[in-house]
This record gives C-alpha cells, structure tokens and sequence, in this order.
C-alpha cells in the first residue's frame, strides 16, 4: 500500500514538474514573437515616415525649380550663344567645317533654342548637299542687343517674352520679341519681328 501511494506522489510530482517546464519554454518563445511582431511595426512605421519625407522633399525641389527666374544674365547668355553657334567655322568655300547636316547644327542648339523656332534661321542661312552643308554668304540677323533697354511680359503658362526695338543701319528701326519657356532650363521658343510704323521687317 505505502508502496502504491509513493509511485502516485512521484507520477504526480512528474507531471507537475514537466507541465513547469513547458510553461516556462513557451513564454520566452511568445516574448521573442511579441517583440519581432513590434519591431516589425516599427520599421514599416519608420519605412512610411522615411517615404513620406522622401516625397516631401521631391515637391520642395520641384517647387525650387520652378521658381527660377529669368534673369538678363540668362536673357545675355541664351542671346549670344544662339549667335556664336549660328557663326559656325567655315572654308573658302563657305563649307561648314564639323557639321555635315542642318539636322547635326540644329542638335548644337539644344541647350539655347527650341527646334521649331530655330528651324526657319538654319533653313534661310544654311543648305545641305551630298558633300556637306554650306552657309549663304548674307548678314546676320536683327537681333537682341546687351545693353539696350528692353521690356519683359510673362505670360499665365510661365513663359516670359522679353521684347526689345532697336536701329541698325542694315535694318532700320525693328521690334524683336523672344518668347522664353522654362523645362529644366530656359530656352528660347519663339522669335518674331512684330511691324513698325505699319512696316514689316522680312528676316526670315
């Protein structure tokens, strides 16, 4: 009988004992899981707030860049490099020397001039052969002129004209207008020669 009630003591002692050991296994594994599950919150907490300020600072840079005015140091600059290039380097017999093709030239342009507005200037001043492209031996023309006064009108796209009436004695009196566009940069997309005194000035 003594021998029956010791073997239930030590059978229950045993059953007690493992139920405290899978207790205490199981509370450091649902601790680890709790705290990965937290950390994980975190870092898509932290992932969305990173994204957020991300986008934050793409529309601040955006807005930078479309503030930039334009100024006359830009006007001088854009002006005299559509001049320069339109004065390409040329042979005895007015060959262009580097540039086989008006569509090569027109490409020189990019950074100052759209390719529609630079269009008539390089079709009047420039013909393409088979052995190369040739400048017709004629003036340059009426154009900006750095130092003068001048006017400038924005428009409600954000494209500013800037306008300006000079004298050559080639020329006479003429009105320019340059129509500037920015995208990225400022360039020049359209030039016209408004008439003066009911006169209209045929450059191109």
């Amino acid at each position: 009988m003594k021998q029956y009630k010791l073997s239930t003591f030590l059978t229950g002692l045993t059953i007690i004992i493992i139920g405290l050991l899978l207790f205490s296994y199981q509370s450091p594994i649902n601790k680890n899981i709790e705290a990965g599950e937290k950390e994980q919150v975190y870092s898509q907490a932290q992932y969305a707030n990173n994204s957020i300020m991300m986008k934050e600072d793409i529309v601040q840079w955006n807005k930078t860049v479309e503030q930039l005015p334009l100024t006359e140091e830009i006007i001088i600059e854009k002006t005299e490099s559509f001049i320069d290039i339109l004065l390409q380097d040329i042979d005895e017999d007015y060959k262009v020397k580097g540039v086989s093709s008006k569509e090569a030239l027109i490409n020189q342009f990019n950074d100052v001039i759209t390719k529609e507005a630079v269009e008539p200037y390089i079709d009047f001043y420039f013909e393409e052969f088979e052995d190369g492209l040739y400048i017709v031996p004629t003036e340059l023309p009426p154009w900006f002129i750095a130092g003068e006064p001048y006017e400038m009108d924005e428009l409600e796209n954000g494209n500013v004209i800037v306008k300006q009436e000079n004298e050559l004695d080639l020329y006479g009196v003429y009105q320019i207008e340059i129509e500037f566009s920015y995208q990225e940069d400022w360039r020049i997309v359209r030039v016209e020669y408004p008439p003066v005194n009911e006169e209209q000035l045929d450059i191109i």
